[in-house]
């Protein structure tokens, strides 16, 4: 058996950027011995943001919690690239408890040192990646003795007895120099992790998958639970409102279909389909000294025929594309630049051909081995660097737009182990609890006054990315594409983060939720996900102090306890902005 301290110096050599590797090496293990066993009161899977909250909120409770994260980097998300944070209704208000603590946390890093978030607008709720890594690790550093951190560590098997997981086995699995995922091992079975309560804070589900519990991963059909954005879905405009032709030969279907265009049958409209929203990278960009971003070995212009396409097709009806609209608010930009602070901006999926990889294997990442699972993050990161290279360098691009975005690239201060390219997928959407009760479209549309087992807020529009792109009629139509206002937040219930009793008793899931396709797409922004997991870690310590499933925790105390911790679960519990009657 090696030595633990060799493994320590192992988890040293990869170790985060220099900003947070001393915060590291105070607040938790880096790992332990091949074959070593732990028992903690919680495993949480996940350390992406919601992980993160889950852990402080029980290491200041006493407990003893494992927190066992596949990448290299904690924070998910949060800290890795999506530096304008998707909030609505309410601003961060609508968030207490910790979620309120980490947001006020990043207001005050930069105010020491002389910024003004609110500035930037976003209701103040914009931080650089790098800010975001070193305040959860923070969070995390103040409860060393009672959090273990596992990284790069992945699920190998789950032992489960009746009703209850008693055993978590991991592998050891170093993400490789581009932050995929490992497509093999480097230990198996490296450390097993009992625990009495479990909570599945990951993006993809695997715990919840592994430990065998009802699950799914595709939209629903319309009639299924009586929702009109349910199912296939054409949009009702042509791409961009213009028609763009789908064929290698336009108007040739014999000569096929050019990229990035399904050639799956499409179905009955409102029927269910396996394709889910697209992933992409939040990307931060710089124009001080950057990191040019280079295209992948196999980069093809071919590849961008559509993006070429929908330009040519924009500027011919009289309204193209201009650089200076990607760095303003309102609709019709090509890429969504958002400013952040030192500089920097977080640039997001904007026009239907935009950063999103759609058709690029999303509605597989969560089923995919892990092989496979690489091949799809390396297939989304060449995909967007082809795609902004495309847009620097081709002469099909109009000049401003290859100029100004000639003088973005990537900060040589963040990422610094992947230089410079964001360190996690934005996998927006992948398996999905099938729980004690599915959340639906009416809930979040015409939320009931009152809901006694309310753990939170939902405040996003309902908001899902392409599915598919498909050719219909000869032109391009996106399909699966969504964006409905709400009319205020509303209360998310205990129940869609139970599975049911029957299946498991001591599980807890808070970002693959029991909710629908269309539901899923408002509740599966970062701060709910915080919310829900600092929702889900009270819960199991209730369970803990009860003695009895999270399922049979006492309602009144439970609900009393989480709105002590300063959670807000229903709309009228939003403190109202300052200046406001």
């Amino acid at each position: 058996m090696k030595s633990s301290s060799v493994t320590r110096r192992r988890f040293l050599r990869t170790a985060p950027t220099a900003a947070v590797a001393p915060i590291l090496m105070r607040s938790a293990a880096w790992g332990a011995a091949p074959g070593h066993k732990l028992q903690v009161d919680v495993c949480i899977y996940g350390g992406v943001s919601g992980g993160v909250i889950a852990a402080v909120a029980l290491g200041r409770l006493g407990r003893s919690v494992a927190l066992v994260e596949p990448t290299r980097h904690l924070g998910g998300m949060t800290s890795g690239g999506l530096g304008w944070v998707d909030i609505k209704i309410g601003g961060v208000r609508a968030f207490g408890g910790l979620t309120g603590e980490y947001y006020r946390r990043v207001r005050e890093y930069y105010a020491a040192k002389g910024v003004d978030v609110a500035k930037f607008g976003n209701d103040g709720a914009v931080a650089e990646p790098h800010v975001a890594e070193v305040v959860l690790e923070q969070m995390l550093g103040e409860q060393t003795k009672h959090i273990t951190i596992f990284r790069e560590s992945r699920v190998a098997s789950v032992r489960k007895e009746g009703r209850r997981i008693r055993t978590l086995v991991l592998d050891k699995a170093p993400v490789d120099r581009r932050g995929a995922p490992a497509p093999e091992p480097m230990e198996r079975s490296y450390v097993s992790i009992s625990a009495s309560m479990f909570i599945d804070a990951s993006y993809e589900g695997d715990l919840l998958a592994a430990t065998g519990i009802s699950h799914r991963g595709d939209r629903e059909s319309r009639d299924e639970y009586g929702e009109k954005q349910a199912g296939i879905l054409l949009s009702d405009k042509t791409e961009f409102g213009i028609a763009l032709d789908p064929y290698v030969k336009p108007g040739q279907p014999s000569s096929g279909l050019i990229p990035l265009v399904s050639s799956q049958p499409l179905g009955t409209m409102g029927s269910s389909s396996p394709f889910i929203q697209a992933y992409n990278f939040r990307l931060c960009l710089v124009k001080d000294n950057p990191i040019p971003i280079q295209p992948g070995a196999n980069y093809n212009p071919a590849t961008y025929e559509i993006l070429a396409r929908m330009l040519a097709a924009q500027s011919a009806a009289g309204h193209p594309f201009r650089a200076e609209q990607m760095h303003m608010p309102g609709m019709g930009r090509l890429l969504k630049f958002s400013a952040l602070p030192n500089g920097k901006t977080d640039v997001n999926n904007a026009a239907p051909v935009s950063m999103d990889f759609v058709t690029g294997g999303a509605e597989r990442y969560a089923k995919a081995s892990w092989p496979e699972r690489a091949s799809l993050w390396h297939a989304h990161e060449d995909y967007q660097r082809g795609l902004y290279y495309f847009l620097q360098n081709d002469p099909r691009v109009a000049p401003d737009i290859r100029a100004d975005l000639a003088l973005w690239g990537l900060p040589r201060d963040e990422f610094q182990d992947t230089n410079g390219w964001p360190t996690q997928l934005y996998v927006r959407e992948a398996r999905r609890l099938i729980g004690t009760y599915v959340m639906r479209q009416s809930d979040c549309e015409n939320p009931p006054k009152r809901l006694p087992d309310s753990v939170g807020l939902g405040t996003y529009s309902l908001d899902s990315h392409g599915c598919q792109r498909v050719a219909v009629g000869g032109r391009i139509v996106p399909e699966g594409e969504f964006y409905n206002r709400i009319a205020g937040s509303y209360p998310i219930s205990y129940k869609i983060l139970t599975p049911r009793a029957e299946e498991c008793e001591n599980l807890l899931v808070t970002f693959c939720v029991s909710a629908s396709h269309v539901c899923f797409a408002s509740i599966r922004m970062e701060p709910p996900f915080m919310v829900l997991s600092e929702s889900a870690a009270l819960a199991a310590h209730s369970a803990l102090e009860e003695g009895t499933s999270v399922q049979g925790i006492n309602p009144q105390r439970f609900i009393k306890r989480i709105r002590e911790a300063g959670q807000i679960v229903m709309p009228v519990d939003i403190p109202r902005a300052k200046g406001c009657n």
